[in-house]
């Protein structure tokens, strides 16, 4: 079975910092989703304005009704939000690629007795070149605190997941925090200790949320740096030697 959680590792793709390339044949898509349910590939579904994820599995494929019919997870809640949302967005780590679709309607229906959600085979998928930039993790006993002031005047604190020469990501922000996807926030503090401070301007990329080890919902923020100070670099530096 499946379970709500982030794709939060080091290996995350950013369409911004790579290539794509664009598949629209009907036999490509086919064969790439063949290959998904023999390798028992995880898909991850993004909902709820992608601020949920669940990572499901392809179960099988019928070319002649044009389904691909996926497995539920394991929380029923995320289940109904899933069928009940307008659009989909799908992602399959790939090797050094990640493929990346939209379905705007999710179906209920029995598969060999059991339930579960189908969609249309998709009529375009995305493969996006893996990410130039390495996230390097950071270990939560270390994890600085990160201070946004947000466009609407909220001051929203949270913790430094991970970091690289283009982005960062926090953990920490409340569920009844909404940020959309793209929007800018000037002067974001990261705290080091001892008075000691970096100050950078962001962009939203994503917002997930996740059960974290101990069993807790908990967001995430993905943020692209919008200026790169050398303070930043200096940071991301003395991470890097120290993990």
């Amino acid at each position: 079975m499946t379970t709500i959680l982030a794709n939060h590792d080091g290996g995350r793709f950013d369409a911004d910092a790579a290539g794509s390339r664009l598949l629209w044949s009907r036999h490509q898509i086919v064969q790439l989703f063949r290959r998904y349910i023999c390798e028992d590939r995880p898909v991850s579904a993004h909902f709820g304005d992608e601020s949920k994820v669940m990572v499901t599995r392809a179960l099988r494929l019928n070319s002649s009704f044009g389904r691909i019919y996926f497995e539920y997870g394991d929380h029923k809640a995320g289940n109904s939000s899933l069928v009940r949302s307008r659009e989909v967005q799908f992602s399959v780590e790939d090797g050094l690629s990640k493929a990346q679709f939209t379905s705007p309607r999710i179906s209920d229906v029995l598969l060999d007795g059991e339930p579960v959600f189908h969609i249309p085979i998709p009529e375009r998928v995305v493969q996006v070149d893996r990410r130039t930039h390495e996230r390097i993790k950071i270990p939560p006993v270390s994890a600085p605190l990160v201070i946004f002031n947000l466009p609407n005047g909220r001051r929203v604190e949270g913790r430094l997941a991970d970091l690289s020469a283009g982005g960062m990501g926090v953990i920490g922000f409340a569920d009844n925090i909404r940020v959309r996807t793209g929007t800018v926030i000037r002067n974001c503090i990261i705290e080091l200790g001892d008075s000691e401070q970096v100050c950078v301007d962001v962009e939203t990329r994503y917002v997930r949320g996740f059960i974290d080890a101990s069993g807790k919902p908990v967001r995430q923020v993905g943020f692209r740096l919008v200026s790169q100070p050398k303070e930043f670099s200096d940071l991301l530096d003395a991470f890097t030697v120290a993990l």
